[in-house]
């Protein structure tokens, strides 16, 4: 029996899936290869609504086999433990799986910069188990805080520090002011008593947007009634407190840590080079430097912007991009056709400020772009979560529910 050619994808994020359905199509009349995903859940998440759960309880996981069913995919559910790029084979545990062309699209983790107390007292939003731990602490706080008899102690179960300016922190924190709103009406809390705080390293919120964008959902968020702290850190974090770099300590029960990311530490155990944030680095196509048959993709891979020669972003739509991109590339080796380099392209940003408000812009054919502000920014926001769900729907060839 002839042995079959792997082609092995790691993580089912938003590039890792994308790059496997692709290439499950690409290879479909090719019964001589084989393509493997890996990852430790058994679905996929979908990241840019995890603030929409801790608040709402909303669904984010679509499970992985309904995605798969009925393609040239074999799913592993498990941990890579090892990279062997010499011997061509990945290690999960103690079970090894030879590839003949390997795909990095592991992602990223939370960075809490070894802060005394954060790891242990803080919740991150980085899973659906994360988000859900939220919801429920949240749920509780409120209920607990509706009977709590001294007002001090009311104002400290109401108080929620968000850790960082970004886009996590920002969509968190105007859905939690959404659903303070509800907490106010249900449990008859004193509105006064409800503080959000955004504590944020850099000058000014969502430091790496367009400034004059950031200023229009700073002046939304303000609107929420929500405090902002630019150029602060946390310092430290116990059960009840927070230490700012100013040295001003708050006292508080929720610390919702969303400012950093690191990335595993699999790629630079396994020997491959590393460049900046410790992501890997890649050529032009996306391929690992020094290994032609190994391409790394999304958060955890050194995509370079060729026009502006910075590091692409850590999101979502560039993601995608390089799943689909890295796919044609590993047919077009196989079978002698061209590789395209990596050109990233930004076709809009949208950002949640709430159930029914979202500010954002999108690229169209001859104009610079369009601004959306308010429901119409909402209704954009819900077509781009959509669309990713279409495109899996159009990449895998059968109708996927979550």
């Amino acid at each position: 029996m002839e042995t079959k050619k792997n082609i092995v994808v790691i993580g089912a994020g938003y590039g890792g899936l994308t790059a496997a359905l692709r290439l499950a199509r690409l290879f479909r009349k090719h019964h001589e290869y084989q393509i493997h995903l890996v990852d430790r859940n058994p679905y996929h998440t979908l990241k840019t609504q995890l603030h929409e759960a801790a608040i709402r309880k909303t669904v984010v996981t679509i499970p992985i086999d309904r995605i798969i069913q009925r393609r040239n995919i074999i799913f592993h559910l498990g941990e890579v433990t090892r990279i062997d790029a010499a011997k061509q084979s990945i290690f999960m545990g103690s079970e090894s799986l030879p590839f003949y062309y390997l795909v990095i699209a592991l992602g990223s983790q939370v960075n809490f910069y070894n802060i005394p107390g954060l790891r242990e007292n803080s919740f991150p939003l980085q899973t659906a188990e994360d988000a859900l731990l939220i919801y429920d602490h949240i749920t509780r706080l409120c209920a607990r805080a509706a009977s709590a008899p001294i007002e001090k102690q009311r104002r400290e179960m109401l108080r929620f520090i968000i850790g960082g300016g970004g886009l996590s922190g920002i969509e968190f924190a105007s859905e939690l002011a959404d659903h303070a709103a509800q907490c106010i009406c249900n449990y008859h809390v004193n509105p006064q008593e409800v503080e959000i705080i955004i504590i944020e390293a850099g000058s000014h919120i969502l430091s790496k947007m367009d400034e004059s964008f950031a200023a229009r959902i700073q002046k939304k968020i303000l609107e929420k009634n929500i405090k902002i702290v630019p150029g602060t850190k946390i310092v430290g974090r116990t059960p009840d407190t927070v230490t700012l770099s100013s040295g001003k300590v708050l006292r508080t029960n929720t610390v919702i840590w969303t400012g950093g990311i690191r990335i595993q530490e699999l790629a630079r155990q396994s020997g491959m080079k590393i460049g900046q944030l410790g992501r890997i680095m890649v050529d032009e196509f996306l391929r690992v430097e020094g290994y032609p048959f190994i391409y790394a993709i999304g958060d955890n891979a050194l995509a370079m912007n060729p026009h502006t020669n910075e590091p692409v972003p850590a999101a979502a739509q560039f993601a995608l991009q390089q799943g689909r991109l890295v796919a044609n590339n590993v047919y077009a080796d196989i079978f002698g056709g061209e590789r395209k380099p990596y050109h990233p392209k930004l076709l809009g940003e949208v950002v949640g400020l709430g159930r029914h408000l979202a500010v954002g812009w999108l690229a169209l054919p001859f104009l610079k772009k369009i601004t959306f502000v308010g429901f119409l920014g909402s209704l954009l926001k819900t077509a781009i979560q959509e669309k990713h769900i279409f495109l899996l729907r159009r990449e895998s060839g059968k109708w996927i529910t979550y």
